[in-house]
């Protein structure tokens, strides 16, 4: 597919490579894909920085989803630490202070940098030094200064037509050295941050996946489906390479204040919700598949 960016009206949009495509939100953002060419710099720096690729042996190595991303706005991973843009009009390089790897409990990354250049010019120096975070929607809404109106619809309403989402948020770091920066914890550069967009990546199945399974359902094997990927995300899948026949319920998590049917571990209360939202009973469990989260993925 094509590089594209969920646009926001608040808060701006962040890039990713999608099919295209555009759909209406709801509240302060809208989930109409952009070109990550088109983005605002605050969104580019994270994109550009929030990542754990390395060179070696002049091999560029690390996440798919990562090199994509990087690649889409314009910029390389030029040396160990280095990144840089050599577009004519968003001329651009930062260099990689610090990094905290993805870990799936958490299920986000993040990254301290130096911006020595964006868009052509040289950021004042209270805007040099950033905290960069990106990570799944849920987990990033938790560490943001202000959540923006419409933040969950806009992005349930990509993950719902299979595509994964992961939200991108930053800090300026004014009063700190470069030497400050590199000592910061991890929960002092995961907090406070600013929203900077989302990141929809269109990921379709290889061509020979329906078969595959196909042939093993044909031949009496059970099939089931464990990703750390977001619920609907994973639903969507299930579906189009045929693991559900039957519409899916989701077993969410509410609020500590909404009432519920059944509950869940340490108090937590849990309600059965149908694939486009709402709430059901789960009383016509018979004529639906489970979609059902873990503590570091969800299985469907």
């Amino acid at each position: 597919g094509k590089a594209a960016a969920g646009k926001a009206a608040a808060g701006k949009a962040a890039a990713g490579k999608a099919a295209g495509g555009a759909g209406t939100g709801s509240g302060g953002l809208v989930s109409e894909l952009i070109s990550p060419l088109a983005l605002p710099a605050p969104s580019v720096a994270v994109l550009a920085g929030c990542h754990h690729l390395m060179l070696v042996d002049g091999e560029l190595l690390g996440d798919p989803m990562d090199k994509a991303a990087v690649g889409a706005v314009g910029w390389s991973y030029a040396l160990e630490g280095l990144c840089v843009s050599r577009a004519p009009s968003r001329r651009g390089s930062l260099r990689l202070l610090q990094r905290f790897a993805f870990a799936s409990s958490l299920k986000r990354s993040s990254t301290v940098v130096e911006v020595e250049s964006l868009d052509g010019a040289a950021p004042p120096p209270q805007q040099r030094l950033r905290a960069l975070c990106k990570g799944a929607p849920e987990t990033v809404r938790e560490l943001l200064g202000r959540v923006p109106e419409g933040y969950d619809a806009a992005y349930l309403h990509h993950a719902q037509q299979g595509k994964r989402v992961l939200a991108l948020a930053y800090k300026m770091l004014p009063q700190l050295q470069p030497q400050e920066a590199r000592s910061l914890s991890r929960e002092a550069v995961e907090s406070e941050l600013t929203f900077a967009g989302f990141l929809v990546l269109h990921c379709p199945a290889k061509s020979e996946s329906a078969g595959v399974l196909a042939a093993l359902s044909s031949s009496s094997h059970g099939l089931q489906m464990i990703t750390g990927d977001q619920m609907l995300t994973a639903a969507h899948a299930a579906a189009q390479l045929r693991l559900i026949t039957k519409p899916p319920l989701l077993l969410a998590a509410l609020p500590p204040t909404e009432g519920a049917v059944g509950g869940g571990a340490a108090g937590t209360a849990l309600r059965w919700e149908s694939f486009g939202g709402g709430g059901s009973d789960g009383g016509a469990i018979a004529q639906h598949v489970g979609c059902v989260a873990g503590t570091s993925g969800s299985a469907a």
